[in-house]
């Protein structure tokens, strides 16, 4: 039962943070890691990140609870009931297979409820894999908590986006705040209220001086 991780950067130690989640997770939750395997013999570069996504989806299921986490690994081949689930889950296929054929890389889960959650495509981008372990522990986190913690964003600061009366365009959130949507249910509350209303759990005030 003794595993080593002799990666340089440790690749395959999960964090403290993935560890929680994956405690966490009461009911069953299965992952499909959808990956053309055949269409891919040319792409050694893809291929390789592909190892890694499928043996970092290993070592979740592997700490998770027993039966808590089933892996799942796919090849949906042209005109098969594989590839018509991939694009119901909503997948991403790029044309970039040995002969111009569609590859499928990504990954769809499911809980015991029926909610999915997908990641289209795994970008081969070093800055983008460098966010590997985040991701695929956000999307299992999501997963498991399905009725998400409700924040109430109390602030003056433009940080979760609008309309720009000086530009007359619409502008975007700040990036904390787009992370947080990620996770959480985040509710802007007006600078007026009173009374915070019973189904918000967290008041977040923001307050720059």
């Amino acid at each position: 039962g003794v595993r080593l991780d002799l990666t340089e950067s440790g690749l395959f130690t999960l964090g403290k943070g993935t560890h929680a989640v994956l405690e966490d997770i009461d009911e069953p939750i299965n992952l499909y890691f959808f990956f053309s395997n055949e269409a891919t013999t040319t792409l050694p570069t893809l291929r390789a990140y592909a190892n890694r996504v499928r043996e970092t989806l290993e070592e979740f299921a592997a700490n998770a609870p027993e039966g808590r986490l089933v892996l799942h690994v796919v090849d949906p081949l042209p005109f098969s009931e594989d590839e018509d689930r991939a694009e119901q889950y909503g997948l991403q296929a790029a044309n970039i297979g040995a002969a111009g054929e569609a590859v499928y890389f990504g990954l769809a889960g499911s809980n015991s409820i029926g909610k999915t959650d997908v990641i289209p495509f795994f970008q081969p981008d070093p800055r983008k894999e460098a966010f590997l372990e985040y991701d695929l522990a956000r999307l299992v986190y999501n997963l498991a908590n399905p009725d998400k913690v409700v924040v109430g964003l109390l602030t003056s600061a433009p940080i979760s986006g609008g309309f720009d009366p000086a530009t007359q365009q619409p502008s975007p959130a700040w990036a904390i705040v787009e992370q947080a949507r990620q996770l959480l249910e985040v509710r802007s509350l007006p600078a007026t209220l009173l009374k915070v209303d019973d189904d918000v759990d967290v008041l977040w005030i923001v307050h720059p001086t």
